[in-house]
């Protein structure tokens, strides 16, 4: 018998296994940018405070379409797990679309704010925290559109569906990161 074909049996997937590396991993790299923007919170003043409550609709709209995106992940990993072929195209398609319009709210956001990535500092760890927000944003999207392609091709079953669970995963880990930048950008 060939030892290097030998593989353990841990019970392990590694799909998400890897998944959750790289999910702690990314929350050390946020923790350090939100911990650097509330470190000169606390020193310089915040060029948003005291802007117009009008200032919210744009982030509200969006932290809204996120949260709504979030549950209609989860129907669509509800139905991955059910053998519903249907409703995971279903869901996964309307998951995608809600992200897609997260991603214009991002652009009209980021040109309106009238910060530059020089400003005080702020601007440059303003625009970096939405940023890289934003890349996480793009790869979940594109997750989504990669899910919902093969879900119309039926890839998926109730055995079978990790690449929607870790999907999910990151589409959860997305929101929650916004749901903190919100929160501290715009409300704090």
């Amino acid at each position: 018998m060939n030892q290097a074909n030998i593989k353990p049996r841990t019970g392990l997937d590694s799909a998400k296994v890897a998944t959750i590396v790289v999910l702690g991993s990314e929350t050390f790299f946020f923790g350090t940018l939100v911990s650097a923007y509330l470190f000169m919170r606390g020193v310089y003043p915040w060029p948003l405070d005291g802007a117009p409550l009008s200032r919210l609709v744009i982030p509200a709209a969006n932290t809204l379409l996120l949260l709504v995106s979030v549950l209609t992940m989860y129907l669509a990993l509800r139905a991955a797990r059910a053998g519903g072929k249907a409703a995971l195209v279903t869901w996964s398609t309307v998951t995608l679309a809600l992200g897609l319009v997260f991603v214009g709210g991002q652009v009209l956001e980021y040109t309106s704010n009238g910060m530059m990535p020089g400003d005080q500092g702020f601007g440059g760890v303003f625009l970096t925290l939405m940023g890289f927000h934003a890349l996480h944003l793009l790869a979940g999207v594109v997750m989504l559109a990669l899910i919902a392609m093969r879900a119309r091709l039926g890839d998926f079953t109730p055995r079978r569906h990790t690449a929607v669970e870790v999907g999910a995963w990151f589409w959860y880990y997305v929101a929650g990161v916004w749901a903190v930048l919100f929160t501290i950008l715009y409300l704090i």
